[in-house]
């Protein structure tokens, strides 16, 4: 090295050479790897804070996760070769000098380009990754990739503002909290790719004793087998691997975002045109399955169409007779989750979370044993006003909203009921609008109809704000004279949890770390005042009143990974009956432990409105005997989840689960405590399964066909041999 003036010189000795080509492989590999490391190792500490591993865990978690991150790293070489060869033939083609040593650095160029923005694009989707993973504890699922969808599909469909819209804008105002983590992440990226870098060009110098590169025999070995190892699509290691890792935390943790979002991208995307079955090596057929299906139900039961299998003669209801239609009223709570009523939380002073929801459940038939078949809302809805399950993927609201369906808001019209419904967001989210009017909702009012002056915050309307607008349609009910159906949907337990602070209990709560118990307080005490200040008026009088949640909590909550999982479910019921409308002989409030789903829902309230049909293809059961004794303790409730990709059936001696994405079974009592994996011992397990491969296969195959309801063919028959009033105009309603 000399000085020259003010001016270094270094020897040509002592420079970088230009990296080779087998070099910028061993370089660029490197890179890619490492971006999918740093970002496994940065999400230790978040899985670290779930649940304490074992050595053994966290061994088989890192050769599991590195064998992934080389499967990804190989195909990204590979993927940038075949791009840079085909961009450089073709620069070479058009070019006049067609050398060798041109021809090598014209490759070189493009190698370095494409894997560079492979680079860029792989930093881009790690860094969505962690921030998903830090919220929901996992990686790109369907979830998130129907959020992705619905984001951006909500400007192409005209909508006003879709539901991942609303949500974004409310996470920014949490900017402080991710903002921080997402910068802390790129650093760590940043300083460890640069790491990398120098260290590769410090071994390319000609003089630096030590450092030199292996052969190029040793190297192009390497490289070949990296690339070898992409092109196989999936390492042999992690496929091994992975069903030894019994945590579900770590399983995830495991996981490569590429490779574990490929199913749930693809399921988000297509299963809008296409529903394809996950049964494991199954050879269940559909017409084996319907009649399985069909077997199970009431012996009663005829099913005297073969296109529509599930449409039935309902048989005969010991309904309760009230002197008139009666009132209903249906309150959905944002992911109302049972495990919370009666909790009392530690602040500053012991605080009772859900204090009315409390004195409520002593006052009605509250159920120990409901269940909410999906995880989301538009799947609550749709399973709880239509009795049917949803389907296991893409919601069939927003994929299937024109197929021929039988609603409960559709026999109630029909019964002469005005049918309503309440939201604190636009009618465009999850499709409300398009769905329920045209199966029954003669008015669906959203935040276009509530007041200038209504309080705002969040994803849309306070839940104050929604209970004031129920106030006002229950008034206009009372003093119409006409029987009402109303249903209604609150928002202040949906993530991020914005709501007003004002009330004393909630100023206390909001000091705590679930953001969810502050979030149902404020729900739980302007429910008491909206409810009370109902009394008061008496704008109950003659009405049945149905709490329950749209679905159980988003975020995973429990001792044990299937707890975690079944938890998603864990919703209450209570069934509420004003004094006008009890005797001790048709009502004794109480909680009872009959299993129930959201499915029941509407086949109990046509019961109790004696609004039964003749034929539906309802999978639900009437569970209105329960409002006077014991009944029905051989009822089911069947479970789907997108989040965890399972099924489920719970039975009164337990529950099975049936986990796609592990090929797992979980068999574990009502109670989660008991539980066991794989090769569960009860007798029982062999015909539940089939029973619940059955259900799944009949519900999705149906709908996905079409055969759920027709409303020309078995319209004439809906109140055949029924006392009802003279017929109206329900068959233009449905086929407009």
């Amino acid at each position: 090295m000399k000085t020259i003036g003010n001016f270094v010189a270094v020897s040509s000795a002592e420079q970088p050479l230009p990296l080779s080509i087998p070099s910028l492989f061993i370089l660029w590999g490197g890179l890619l790897l490492l971006i999918q490391q740093v970002e496994r190792f940065f999400l230790f500490p978040t899985t670290l804070s779930i649940e304490i591993p074992t050595p053994s865990l966290i061994i088989k978690t890192l050769v599991a996760g590195l064998a992934q991150d080389l499967t990804v790293t190989g195909g990204a070489l590979a993927v940038g070769t075949v791009f840079a060869l085909a961009i450089s033939l073709v620069a070479i083609l058009f070019s006049r000098r067609r050398t060798v040593a041109p021809t090598s650095r014209m490759f070189a160029t493009c190698l370095k380009v494409c894997l560079g923005l492979i680079a860029l694009a792989l930093a881009i989707i790690m860094m969505v990754d962690m921030s998903y993973y830090h919220w929901n504890n996992q990686r790109m699922n369907f979830v998130f990739f129907e959020y992705v969808a619905d984001f951006l599909s909500a400007p192409v469909s005209g909508a006003q503002e879709s539901q991942a819209a609303q949500q974004t804008a409310a996470e920014f105002e949490n900017m402080g909290t991710w903002g921080v983590r997402t910068c802390v992440f790129l650093l760590l990226e940043g300083a460890a790719l640069f790491a990398w870098w120098r260290i590769i060009h410090r071994m390319s110098t000609q003089k630096r004793a030590g450092a030199t590169l292996p052969r190029p025999f040793v190297l192009k070995t390497v490289v070949a087998m990296i690339i070898a190892l992409g092109t196989l699509g999936a390492s042999p290691y992690s496929t091994s691997i992975q069903p030894l890792i019994e945590s579900n935390a770590y399983f995830m943790l495991a996981q490569n975002p590429i490779l574990f979002s490929e199913n749930a991208a693809r399921a988000a995307l297509f299963h809008h045109w296409e529903w394809v079955s996950q049964l494991p090596d199954s050879n269940l057929s559909v017409d084996a399955a319907v009649g399985f299906y069909q077997s199970s139900r009431a012996e009663s039961a005829v099913f005297p169409s073969q296109r529509y299998p599930l449409v039935g003669q309902a048989p005969s209801h010991d309904v309760r007779h009230f002197r008139e239609p009666p009132n209903v009223v249906v309150i959905f709570v944002e992911a109302l989750d049972r495990r919370y009523v009666g909790r009392t939380v530690h602040a500053d002073r012991p605080i009772r979370v859900t204090p009315f929801l409390d004195n409520l459940k002593q006052d009605s038939v509250y159920f120990d044993n409901f269940y909410s078949n999906g995880v989301q809302t538009s799947r609550g809805l749709f399973a709880t006003l239509c009795s049917y399950y949803p389907r296991h993927g893409a919601a069939a609201m927003k994929t299937r909203p024109s197929l021929d369906y039988l609603c409960l808001p559709s026999l109630l019209h029909e019964r002469g009921y005005r049918t309503e419904m309440v939201v604190g967001q636009h009618g465009s989210v999850n499709n409300l609008r398009t769905f329920f009017t045209k199966n029954g909702i003669d008015r669906l009012y959203d935040l276009d109809d509530f007041p200038p002056h209504s309080e705002r915050m969040g994803l849309g309307t306070t839940d104050a704000a929604i209970f004031d607008f129920i106030t006002t349609r229950l008034r206009a009910g009372q003093s119409s004279g006409q029987p009402l159906f109303l249903a209604a949907l609150t928002l202040s337990m949906h993530h991020p949890f914005v709501f007003p602070v004002t009330r004393e209990e909630v100023k206390a709560l909001h000091g705590e770390e679930d953001r969810y118990v502050p979030a149902l307080r404020y729900f739980d005490s302007e429910f008491e005042r909206f409810f009370t200040g109902l009394q008061r008026e008496n704008l109950l009088k003659n009405t049945i009143v149905f709490v329950l949640g749209d679905h159980g909590r988003h975020e995973e909550l429990g001792r044990t990974d299937v707890e975690k999982e079944v938890g998603h479910f864990l919703t209450p019921l209570f069934i509420w009956l004003d004094d006008s409308l009890r005797t001790d002989a048709a009502f004794r409030p109480r909680a009872v432990d009959t299993i129930a789903s959201q499915v029941d829902v509407a086949p109990t309230i046509l019961a109790l409105t004696r609004s039964v049909p003749n034929l539906s293809p309802f999978v639900g059961h009437d569970v209105s005997c329960v409002l006077a004794g014991d009944c029905l303790k051989e009822n089911t409730a069947y479970l789907t989840s997108v989040y965890d990709d399972l099924i489920g059936l719970v039975k009164d001696k337990g529950i099975l689960l049936y986990s796609f994405r592990k090929e797992r079974l979980y068999w574990t009592d009502l109670a989660l405590r008991s539980i066991s994996v794989d090769s569960p011992q009860s007798a029982d397990v062999p015909s539940t399964l089939r029973e619940l491969f059955s259900l799944y296969l009949t519900s999705n195959v149906l709908l996905e066909q079409n055969r759920i309801w027709s409303w020309p063919e078995f319209n004439e028959a809906l109140y055949l041999g029924r006392e009802v009033p003279p017929r109206s105009t329900i068959s233009s309603l449905r086929r407009s």
